[in-house]
């Protein structure tokens, strides 16, 4: 595979944590999603094709479909570590390689890796795919929709636009959820980690935001009804966003619910990375006080949650 090709958990900074990565001297050329062998243990002796028209088949090959498309990468890997599978993406269209057991001597498992692996270095990129889902808004939100003006589709983006029906019909969420598209933003880097997800630092409509993402297929359920109770509180203190909070920018499902995600203005710098004035902390105090008139306690001051600029600080 070579010295300049390296496996790594290095996190990606686009939404979605696919479990390893091969950068290529610090470019992602391609993704691999590791599975325990009981999740695929009732593929049996079907082909992915046959096995895509499960349930459990489309939750997982929809899932590394995302995690391609969403890096826009042409190349993919699948394992339970006893069997292996090789994907490759061409926009929409998925071609998946016969199942390579762990055993196996024609290829050997790690001479495809490598085989895998100089493909990806020759060509890693393919177009990111138009999920297209239905949109829904008010007027205290703003629809996106994807950018492709084609009603074509394939089945993988069929499916996307279903996992998010289902998600969307079985919690409890806003009526003016919006749905976020591979095509909705540029990601620049990663400005932080958490427990649950990262902050992603991306352009949204020519403006530069962080964007809160957490990957559903990896979190516990009950972050994703965290993240919609944040935005709820967001709503309900409109007026003093900009002010002492950042604005709410955009949020929703992303990439036809691969993850759910919440966009902010960007308003200043972590207080780990400078001293604070008294004119800051005094401003930092005012927001406390904004917050807790509207009835809402913060219950999560930490250092990394206050953000400081020339004009003063957020929480």
């Amino acid at each position: 595979m070579g010295p300049d090709c390296v496996y790594s958990r290095r996190p990606t900074d686009t939404p979605g944590i696919p479990d390893f990565n091969c950068h290529l001297i610090g470019s992602l050329i391609l993704v691999m999603e590791a599975k325990r062998k009981h999740v695929l243990e009732d593929m049996g002796e079907q082909t992915f094709p046959e096995f895509y028209n499960t349930s459990k088949g489309k939750d997982v090959i929809q899932q590394i479909y995302n995690y391609m498309g969403g890096n826009e990468l042409r190349y993919g890997i699948l394992t339970t570590y006893d069997n292996h599978w090789f994907l490759c993406r061409e926009h929409t269209k998925l071609w998946i390689s016969k199942t390579l057991p762990l055993q196996s001597e024609s290829p050997p498992v790690l001479k495809a890796y490598a085989y895998l692996t100089r493909q990806a270095k020759e060509n890693p990129n393919s177009p990111k795919p138009q999920v297209l889902v239905p949109a829904q808004g008010d007027n205290n939100s703003r629809t996106l929709r994807s950018n492709s003006k084609s009603s074509s589709s394939s089945s993988l983006t069929n499916q996307a636009s279903s996992t998010f029906s289902n998600q969307q019909s079985s919690s409890n969420v806003p009526v003016n959820q919006q749905n976020l598209s591979f095509t909705d933003f540029k990601f620049k880097g990663i400005l932080g980690e958490g427990r649950s997800g990262k902050i992603l630092l991306c352009e949204f409509r020519d403006d530069m935001i962080a964007l809160k993402s957490v990957d559903l297929s990896k979190a516990p359920s009950y972050v994703l009804e965290e993240m919609q109770k944040e935005v709820e509180i967001y709503k309900d203190l409109a007026d003093i966003q900009g002010k002492y909070i950042p604005k709410l920018v955009c949020y929703g499902y992303y990439g036809g619910g691969m993850s759910f995600v919440i966009g902010l203005t960007i308003v200043g710098t972590m207080l780990s990375d400078q001293k604070i004035t008294e004119q800051q902390k005094s401003r930092a105090i005012k927001g406390l006080e904004a917050i807790h008139k509207h009835g809402i306690l913060h219950n999560d001051i930490r250092e990394e949650n206050i953000l400081i600029n020339d004009k003063g600080a957020y929480t």
